[in-house]
């Protein structure tokens, strides 16, 4: 898949999930009152596994390097491991803090030197909130929400790492199966601005320089669910 199609995927992904919460929107204010019936949140602490799917920093002006060479940056998909807290702001409103590893390896097209794969782990910390919904029974509680932090990029080897800026967009279902446990199923969009001008894997030196928008990650993800 090229780059430019990457790009325009992670634009096109973001949009639809723009516009199913714009359309998730009235449907919770519709179901308020249904809402207000179901049981308030509470405590909650999830570990999980899951999947992040391959992503790519984003260059919209197709950054060519010092060498005169155009620089292309693909992160490949690799499995992904965490856990989160969850503590009520409200009946049905819950703050949240995220945590997500995953260790992958980028293919650096256009470096210094040119063409190369470099190992790494990327690690998302984040600060959020979600709207949990009454589901169509006693059991499940489908939610929107989200959250933003810092990515780390952290290459294998010489290279220094790196923190960034990040946000989500999330969404998902809990279904609770006793008293105290239940699993949940998550979704989420995580995009990190990578600002103008950015330097990557550097030790002296850079392997990566670019003027990109932002990296985006699709991540999947089932988790335990523990009541607190």
């Amino acid at each position: 898949m090229s780059h430019e199609h990457d790009g325009a995927l992670g634009r096109v992904v973001l949009c639809a999930i723009a516009a199913a919460f714009a359309l998730l929107a009235p449907l919770a204010y519709a179901q308020n009152e249904e809402d207000d019936l179901a049981e308030a949140v509470g405590w909650e602490l999830s570990p999980f596994v899951g999947y992040r799917f391959e992503g790519d920093i984003d260059d919209p002006n197709h950054n060519v390097n010092p060498q005169g060479t155009t620089l292309k940056v693909d992160l490949n998909s690799a499995p992904s491991y965490g856990a989160l807290l969850e503590f009520p702001s409200g009946h049905h409103t819950q703050w949240q803090i995220f945590y997500s590893r995953q260790s992958t390896d980028a293919d650096i097209i256009g470096g210094v030197p040119a063409n190369q794969k470099i190992d790494l782990d990327i690690e998302y910390l984040h600060f959020g909130g979600t709207y949990v919904m009454a589901g169509s029974g006693a059991h499940d509680r489908p939610y929107v929400g989200f959250t933003f932090g810092a990515t780390r990029i952290d290459p294998e080897g010489p290279y220094d790492d790196d923190v960034e800026f990040s946000m989500a967009l999330i969404g998902g279902v809990k279904f609770r199966l006793t008293r105290y446990v239940g699993v949940r199923f998550d979704l989420r969009a995580i995009g990190t601005v990578t600002g103008s001008n950015q330097e990557f894997f550097c030790n002296g030196g850079c392997v990566a320089h670019w003027s990109a928008s932002g990296m985006w990650q699709y991540e999947g993800t089932v988790g335990l669910n523990i009541y607190l």
